[in-house]
């Protein structure tokens, strides 16, 4: 079953603080138009960077390079990056321009053929769309190439799971043991809306 309406994320969906962002955007879709068709995706688990102050973030202390200058536009820019020489991983900025934080996207419920699958990990989500570093710096309240869409899933707050982020150790133990990452529990449950 498909819900009834496809509402596109709108700027004020991410010019809001953003371990906010973060919470609100399980259960939203990921909508990427890629030669001639359409993949979409419902997101099930996000991390939040909350730049200048956060070691973690790549924005800390100020850092402003070309490399990071998505995620010092307005809410809703995608920040598209290489990992490991070989990943791609997809953020969207936050918190309004000039701010620059963001949310990484972890996971996602990916709909091909019949039956719902998780995608776990951000270089697979990135995959499973076809994202690269052509769509970084693309706003997704506007483009055609990728937006976000409500589609009407609620996520009730006691499937919502938090824990630490992954892999940012070198941030020290006080970063690396905030809570700011957010996952659907069990989200194939929800696979009948997508």
């Amino acid at each position: 079953m498909h819900a009834a309406t496809r509402t596109r994320l709108a700027r004020a969906s991410f010019n809001l603080p953003t371990l906010r962002v973060s919470r609100a955007l399980l259960g939203k879709f990921i909508v990427r138009r890629h030669r001639g068709r359409e993949l979409a995706a419902m997101i099930t688990e996000t991390e939040a960077y909350k730049g200048p102050r956060d070691r973690a973030a790549h924005t800390f202390g100020g850092r402003r390079t070309a490399r990071v200058e998505p995620l010092y536009a307005d809410g809703g820019t995608a920040y598209v990056y290489l990992v490991y020489g070989m990943h791609w991983l997809l953020n969207f900025s936050t918190a309004g321009a000039g701010t620059p934080e963001g949310v990484l996207i972890r996971a996602v419920l990916a709909a091909d053929d019949a039956k719902p699958r998780l995608v776990s990990g951000p270089g697979r989500v990135t995959a499973y769309l076809q994202i690269d570093r052509k769509l970084d710096h693309v706003d997704v309240t506007q483009s055609a190439l990728m937006w976000l869409e409500d589609r009407g899933i609620r996520v009730p707050p006691k499937r919502i799971m938090t824990g630490p982020r992954v892999g940012i150790d070198y941030a020290g133990a006080y970063w690396s043991s905030r809570r700011w990452r957010f996952w659907i529990d069990s989200p194939t449950d929800l696979s009948d809306a997508v």
